[in-house]
């Protein structure tokens, strides 16, 4: 999508993979919460990205029924998550004024009711910010469920140092601090220096600036967002050249 979306607004991009995600080798724990799940066990279900939704359903239907759901309250942390849910028929009933992970858990911490049931199926490395939020409403019970693993992964047909180093490469955006991690561990020999990120949010922006990349933060965590914020970028940059 974001690809897509670049090319409309006239850029000429090159997709590198650096991240997949894999379910969990041991999917016991995901069985034992979809069992409570089917007990009305939960009151709410966080969703931290859209693969945690993809997966997520993918268990459900294997092991449970989406009848499961009925009465439960869903969180998502942005719009691509909420698109994700919508392609399963479902809308989220709280969305964060900001999205990202610290502001979800502070703010779904203000309307869970005292004694909430909360299940968070998301990456085994998340934020861990966001189940201490939880953990704070009165009497909560949080669930932090590792459902899938992201794992880094690097072009077999690009050389991504060569391409960066060669100006072959304006720009690299990124639209979580895996795909920054991903990035550097496929090109561990490269001057980060020389990069121009532009960023989907602050966690997204602290991973490319802890490897010295030059960084612009999108204003939203969405495409739409990060798309205007390169286009702003470009204009600084050859602003910076003509000077």
């Amino acid at each position: 999508g974001m690809a897509d979306l670049l090319r409309q607004r006239g850029a000429e991009v090159l997709e590198l993979p650096a991240i997949r995600t894999e379910p969990v080798k041991d999917d016991a724990p995901v069985r034992a919460a979809l069992e409570t799940l089917d007990r009305g066990g939960y009151d709410w279900l966080v969703f931290t990205s859209p693969s945690g939704v993809r997966i997520f359903f993918d268990d459900l239907i294997r092991w449970s029924d989406i009848r499961a759901l009925g009465g439960v309250k869903i969180a998502a942390i942005g719009q691509g998550t909420v698109k994700a849910l919508k392609g399963f028929g479902l809308k989220a009933d709280f969305l964060p004024t900001v999205y990202d992970g610290d502001t979800l858990g502070a703010e779904l911490a203000k309307v869970c009711a005292p004694g909430s049931r909360i299940l968070i199926p998301r990456a085994a490395a998340g934020n861990p910010r966001l189940a201490e939020a939880l953990r704070g409403v009165e009497g909560a019970q949080v669930t932090d469920l590792a459902t899938y693993e992201t794992v880094y992964a690097a072009s077999r047909v690009i050389d991504q140092r060569e391409a960066m180093e060669s100006g072959e490469v304006d720009f690299a955006v990124f639209t979580s601090a895996s795909t920054v991690k991903g990035f550097a561990a496929a090109s561990p020999q490269l001057d980060y220096s020389t990069v121009k990120a532009i960023c989907i949010g602050k966690q997204t922006c602290a991973a490319a600036e802890a490897l010295g990349m030059r960084t612009w933060v999108s204003d939203k965590a969405t495409l739409e967002s990060l798309a205007d914020k390169l286009e702003q970028a470009a204009a600084e940059c050859r602003a910076e050249n003509n000077n």
